[in-house]
C-alpha cells in the first residue's frame, strides 16, 4: 500500500525531489552579534573619534598650546575632511540596528544646508521622525522629539541657485524650529538678507545659542565689491546673550553707529572668545562691542581687502579689550596670501603690559618682525606659527631664528615658561640636522630655565649614558665609537662648526609633555 502510496505521489508531483526536505537536517548557527559583545559606551567612544571633524563640534581654531592628548583628534581632523566623516556616518548606521542608535546622534550633530533642495530633504526627513511613533510617547505635546533634538550646529550656504529666493529662508527657519539644542550656527550670504528673517532668528536662539558666525563679505570681495550693504545690525548680534563664541572674520555692519557713545555700544557678557581678521569691517565691529568676559583672542591676517585696518582701530581694539585678554593668536595667513601682509599686525601691540596687563600666552607668524624693546611680567608661554627647520639654523638667516635669538636675549619676561614652534614637528623632518639643531635650542632657552617645545609637545634632549648600568670599559669603546661616527656624519653633512665642536652627545632622547598648558 505505501508503494502505491508512493508512486501515486510521484505521478501527480513530478517534479518533487525526494532529497528536499522542509527543514534543514542541522539548524543553522545563531547570528553574530555584531557589537562583538564590546560595551555600546566604548563603540559611541570609537565612533565619534572616527567621524571627529573640528568644523563639525566648533567654529574656535585649535589651540596652539594644544597637550599631546589633544593633539590625536588634531591628526585625525587632518586626515578626516567633513565630506568623508559624512560618509563615514552614513556607513555606520547602515550596519545594524544597534549601530544605527548609536550613530544617528552622530550623524545629526552637525547638519550643513547647501541647497533648496537638500534643504527640503532635510526638513521633511526632520518632520517625519518627529511625527514616528517611535521617537516618543506623545510627539505631538513635546516639539523637541526627532531627529532634530541631536543637532548641535547647523551651517548655511547660498551659493547654489534658487538660495536668493523667500521659499529657500522659509526651508532653512523651519529646519531651525526642529533643532531646539542648537548651539552653533554658521551662515554664509551671498545676497541681502530681509529684516524679518533676522528677527525671526534671533529670538528663536537669542536666550540658547553659544557659538555665532555670520559671513557677508566674502562673496562680495571675490567679486571686488567692496561697497555694499550687509544685513546684520549691532541689535541683531545684542539678541545673544549667552554667546561663547563669536567669529566676526568676515561681518560687516548695516550701519555703523557713533563708537564714542557707550551707551550705543551692546553689551554681550558670555563671550569668552572673540574671532577677527584685519578686515577693517571687522576690527570695527569688535570695537562697538562691550564683552566683559572676553578671556581669548583669534585675529586672522590676510585677505583681500582694499585697504587694512588702519593701526589706530586696532590700538583702540586693544585699548577697549585688552585688560580682560589672557590669551591671544594670530595665525598664519594662509600659502596663497602675501606673508607681508601679517607683518602688518605686530605681536608687541598686544605684549605692552598697560595694553593687556593679564596676558599669559601668545602666538604669532614666525614672519612677523621680531621684538625687541619692552617686556610683559605675566607672560608664560610663547607660540610661533610657520616656522621651517631651514630657519632655525643659527648661523644663517632665517625668521624663527630671530625670533628665538630676541626672546633669548630680550630678559624681559620673567614668568617665561615655555616657548613651542606650533606646528613644526621634529620627528617628521627630513633634514638629518634638525634634531641636533633643535636640541641644540633647547639647550640655550634650558639655561634660562624655559623650556623649547615642538609642534607635538615633545622636549628634545641627549640622554646622558650611566657609568654604573654596564661594564665601564666597554661603555666607553662605544661611546668614543658612537661620538666619532656622529662627528663624521655631522661633517659630511655640512654642519655648523658650533654644532661639531660641542658634539659630546650619546643617544638622542624625546620627552613627550603631556600636559603643557598647566
Amino acid at each position: 500500500m505505501q508503494t502505491i502510496l508512493g508512486r501515486l505521489d510521484g505521478f501527480l508531483y513530478p517534479f518533487y525531489c525526494q532529497f528536499a526536505t522542509p527543514n534543514p537536517v542541522q539548524p543553522l548557527p545563531p547570528p553574530r552579534d555584531p557589537l562583538c559583545g564590546l560595551p555600546l559606551e566604548l563603540w559611541l567612544e570609537i565612533f565619534q573619534l572616527a567621524t571627529y571633524s573640528s568644523r563639525s563640534t566648533s567654529i574656535k581654531p585649535t589651540d596652539p598650546f594644544a597637550t599631546h592628548r589633544a593633539l590625536t583628534r588634531n591628526i585625525i581632523n587632518t586626515m578626516n575632511t567633513p565630506a568623508l566623516a559624512l560618509q563615514t556616518k552614513l556607513a555606520l548606521v547602515a550596519v545594524c540596528k544597534a549601530w544605527r542608535s548609536l550613530g544617528t546622534p552622530i550623524l545629526y550633530c552637525h547638519i550643513v544646508v547647501r541647497s533648496p533642495m537638500r534643504a527640503a530633504l532635510i526638513l521633511r526627513t526632520l518632520e517625519d521622525t518627529k511625527r514616528d511613533p517611535l521617537s516618543g510617547p506623545n510627539p505631538a505635546s513635546n516639539p523637541s522629539l526627532g531627529h532634530g533634538r541631536w543637532t548641535r550646529h547647523i551651517e548655511i550656504f547660498t551659493h547654489s541657485r534658487g538660495c536668493t529666493s523667500a521659499k529657500y529662508l522659509q526651508t532653512v527657519f523651519s529646519i531651525l524650529q526642529h533643532c531646539p539644542y542648537l548651539r552653533i550656527l554658521s551662515g554664509t550670504w551671498n545676497h541681502t538678507l530681509p529684516p524679518t528673517f533676522l528677527d525671526a532668528v534671533s529670538t528663536l536662539y537669542g536666550p540658547s545659542l553659544e557659538g555665532l558666525y555670520w559671513n557677508e563679505t566674502t562673496d562680495k570681495l571675490g567679486r571686488q565689491q567692496y561697497r555694499f550693504t550687509a544685513s546684520a545690525t549691532l541689535e541683531f548680534l545684542a539678541s545673544f546673550k549667552s554667546l561663547l563664541v563669536l567669529d566676526l572674520r568676515h561681518f560687516k555692519l548695516k550701519n555703523e553707529p557713533d563708537i564714542n557713545e557707550a551707551s550705543m555700544r551692546p553689551i554681550l557678557p558670555s563671550v569668552q572668545h572673540l574671532i577677527i581678521s584685519t578686515n577693517p569691517w571687522s576690527v570695527a565691529t569688535a570695537a562697538c562691542l562691550i564683552l566683559p568676559g572676553l578671556r581669548a583672542l583669534t585675529v586672522i591676517t590676510g585677505s583681500r581687502l582694499p585697504e587694512l585696518t588702519r593701526e589706530d582701530r586696532l590700538h583702540r581694539l586693544v585699548k577697549l579689550h585688552g585688560s580682560s585678554l589672557s590669551t591671544v593668536d594670530i595665525l598664519s595667513p594662509t600659502p596663497d596670501e602675501s606673508a607681508r601682509m601679517a607683518k602688518r599686525l605686530q605681536p608687541s601691540l598686544f605684549l605692552q603690559p598697560s595694553a593687556c596687563p593679564n596676558l599669559t600666552a601668545i602666538s604669532f607668524p614666525a614672519c612677523s618682525i621680531p621684538f625687541s624693546e619692552g617686556g610683559h611680567p605675566s607672560l608664560r608661554r610663547i607660540g610661533l606659527h610657520g616656522a621651517k627647520s631651514e630657519s632655525l639654523y643659527p648661523d644663517r638667516a632665517g625668521d624663527a631664528k630671530d625670533h628665538l635669538k630676541a626672546i633669548l636675549s630680550s630678559g624681559c619676561y620673567p614668568s617665561l615658561e615655555l616657548v613651542q614652534t606650533v606646528g613644526f614637528y621634529v620627528e617628521t623632518e627630513s633634514d638629518v640636522l634638525i634634531k641636533d639643531i633643535f636640541i641644540w635650542w633647547t639647550e640655550q632657552f634650558a639655561k634660562e630655565g624655559v623650556d623649547l617645545l615642538d609642534g607635538e609637545g615633545v622636549l628634545w634632549e641627549y640622554e646622558e649614558l650611566d657609568p654604573s648600568a654596564a661594564d665601564v670599559g666597554k661603555l666607553e669603546e662605544d661611546s668614543k665609537e658612537r661620538e666619532c661616527t656622529s662627528l663624521n656624519s655631522l661633517q659630511n653633512n655640512g654642519a655648523p662648526a658650533f654644532l661639531i665642536e660641542g658634539n659630546r652627545r650619546e643617544v638622542v632622547k624625546k620627552q613627550k609633555i603631556e600636559d603643557v598648558s598647566s
